[in-house]
Parts: structure tokens; sequence; C-alpha cells
């Protein structure tokens, strides 16, 4: 029994076009594209030839907002401090983890200090 589907040549055009674009493309885990960001860490990471960043758990020390803009310290573990800069009355969450980095040479308030001259010139 031979089964014949009678197709329009728009719905073969079309089904054409669509199979086009669902076709996998080659992965390209170029540095210039976002595809592969963080791809080539893992690898290295897999394959041993580095080692895992140790996390702690880093808590909201202070918070400064100076014209329009805002700091926020976090102070981890053995003196690792973390500072994200964003706009004035963003969130600043309670804790986060971040990477272990003791005894800094940074101190809270030196990372404040800076953030407020920046912002001053």
């Amino acid at each position: 029994m031979t089964l014949k589907l009678k197709c329009s040549p728009t719905f073969l055009v079309a089904a054409a076009i669509t199979f086009a674009a669902i076709l996998p493309l080659p992965a390209s885990a170029e540095n210039k594209s976002g595809l592969g960001l963080g791809f080539v860490q893992m690898q290295k990471l897999w394959n041993g030839l580095i080692k895992k960043p140790r996390m702690t758990t880093c808590r909201l020390a202070t918070r400064q907002t100076i014209k329009r803009k805002q700091i926020c310290v976090y102070a981890g573990a053995n003196r690792t401090f973390v500072a994200i800069y964003n706009g004035a009355g963003a969130f600043c969450a309670g804790e986060m983890r971040c990477k272990y980095n003791p005894d800094s040479s940074k101190s809270m308030s030196d990372l404040v200090v800076a953030f407020r001259n920046a912002q001053n010139k």
C-alpha cells in the first residue's frame, strides 16, 4: 500500500524554511561569542588543570548611596570583602556566595572611601 500526500508549493516552502531553522548549528566555543562562556574553564576544572575556587558566605555589611549610585559591601570569612556597585535604590541581597579571599589588604572602609572619592570627581 502506497500513501500519497498532496502538498501545495507554499506548504513545501514553509516546511523547508522551518526545517532549516531548527537544524542544530555546530557548537562554537569562541571567546568573542557568548555561546562558550565558561565552557573552557569547566573543561579545565574537569581535567584537573585548575582547582575549583573556594567559596564562602558573605553577608551585607554596609550600603552607601552617593549621587544616584550605590555600593553594597559584603563581608565574609577571614576578611573577605566583595563590593557591588549599582544604581541608587537597587536591591542588595542580605547574603551571597562569594570567592574566598582571606587576609585581603582591602577593608570595608577602604572600599567605601574609594567609592565616595570616585563619585565626588
